[in-house]
């Protein structure tokens, strides 16, 4: 996979990925570096990126941690809207809405679309 591909997050197995580094764009694209597994038996990991798309949420609930970040699952928690503004000023916005669940807590991302490349 050398070129982003767009992804249904479910399709993926993300456990024991190591998160190295998570960087927020002009454009409201939210990305994870990561350490993924490409070979379990042999215990090889390669540097991908997994970018949320217009993302409206991200929040950490984590403790803090002396080791690397590991995603140990990702809970698919459906879709939300939201509204910003009122009356002819109000703005609507409906995205996933995923819990990746780590070895130190849990983040969450509302987004529209996910994509996924080496890195």
């Amino acid at each position: 996979m050398d070129k982003t591909t767009e992804i249904d997050i479910n399709d993926y197995s993300f456990h024991d990925s190591e998160i190295l580094e998570v960087r927020e764009t002009n454009y409201q694209i939210l990305e994870f570096l990561i350490d993924f597994p490409t070979d379990w038996e042999k215990n090889v990991f390669e540097r991908h990126v997994i970018s949320f798309h217009d993302v409206i949420n991200y929040s950490i609930k984590e403790i803090p941690f002396e080791v690397t970040i590991t995603i140990l699952d990702i809970n698919d928690l459906g879709s939300v809207t939201r509204t910003w503004g009122q009356g002819k000023n109000a703005m609507k916005a409906t995205r996933n809405s995923i819990e990746i669940v780590t070895n130190a807590g849990s983040r969450k991302i509302e987004y529209s679309t996910c994509h996924f490349k080496k890195a």
